[in-house]
């Protein structure tokens, strides 16, 4: 019997077939995952199928990654602080401050259109009260404030060309302007030769429209001053100096296919109207497009295009 007691216990482990491995939590990872991915697919189908062009541009926009223009604006004119652009009348003192510690809203209309028609506004509560939609008009005050920066923190050469430019909000989106003053012109005159100081400051405009994905109206303006030049005169000088002032901004990084308009107005639109031939009516206008502007020009133009095509 001791014997027997003695002998040491011999333990078989045997391992039986789980039935239960499905109701681990591996598989419900991989579930979760697809039930996410499809909840994805359908929110983006609704999405397309129940915004307008412009409203998809705002939303794409806002998931694009962070640049300087994506982000809110500092503490700087549109906050209330000191600008050194003009946000209004370009009589004014560059170093006005903006009152309304944002953009200043023009209530004139803007250029007519590449195919004679002017832009026309959607039924958004946003272009019928004549402004952009937030996403928009948060770029285009920031637009604003970086290029107040870089002239503002500049060396004393490019901070004074602020005298010769005037920024303000219009219907069709944000308007640069750069115009002659006495003795301080932008183009040799007669000619469409852009003189060192209107390069740097379209430098300075490329660099920061370049971050940008609106489209750009560009437009060439004399003053009433009669000029013809064996058969040139201020009809194609301004739609000349336009096109100068295109190619600089391209060479600082503006794509091509984001050149909306470029155009030459002459004397038919004068900035100072009181004084035809005041040098800041010799001038270059750089229009930021708003998007729902852009996109409701366009489908009015596929309207009438569709419209004129003959019955079948």
């Amino acid at each position: 019997m001791s014997s027997d007691n003695n002998k040491r216990p011999i333990i078989v482990k045997k391992h039986h077939a789980a039935h239960d491995d499905e109701h681990g939590g591996q598989w419900k990872i991989a579930y979760a995952d697809f039930v996410t991915a499809m909840m994805a697919f359908f929110l983006v189908m609704w999405l397309l199928s129940s915004t307008t062009e412009a409203q998809r541009d705002g939303i794409a926009q806002f998931f694009n990654a962070s640049s300087v223009l994506n982000m809110p604006s500092g503490n700087g004119a549109l906050d209330g602080g000191r600008s050194v652009l003009v946000a209004g009348d370009s009589r004014q003192d560059p170093l006005t401050q903006v009152s309304d510690g944002g953009l200043r809203e023009d209530s004139d209309g803007g250029e007519t259109a590449n195919n004679g028609e002017a832009p026309q506004a959607s039924t958004s509560a946003a272009q019928e009260s004549g402004l952009p939609d937030p996403i928009e008009r948060q770029r285009f005050e920031a637009m604003k404030a970086e290029i107040e920066r870089q002239l503002g923190n500049s060396d004393g050469a490019l901070r004074d060309f602020a005298q010769n430019m005037q920024v303000e909000m219009t219907p069709e989106g944000l308007r640069l302007q750069i115009f002659d003053r006495d003795g301080l012109p932008m183009f040799a005159s007669g000619t469409a030769d852009p003189t060192p100081r209107l390069q740097r400051i379209l430098q300075v405009l490329g660099g920061v429209l370049a971050t940008v994905p609106n489209a750009v109206v560009i437009s060439g303006h004399t003053d009433a001053q009669s000029f013809t030049r064996n058969g040139y005169g201020n009809w194609e000088l301004s739609a000349d100096r336009a096109n100068s002032a295109r190619r600089v901004l391209e060479r600082e990084g503006v794509p091509s296919a984001r050149m909306y308009r470029v155009e030459g107005k002459a004397s038919v639109d004068l900035l100072m109207p009181e004084a035809p031939n005041d040098p800041r009516n010799r001038r270059i206008a750089i229009t930021v497009m708003r998007a729902d502007v852009v996109a409701a020009a366009r489908a009015a133009q596929a309207a009438r295009r569709t419209a004129q095509e003959p019955r079948r």
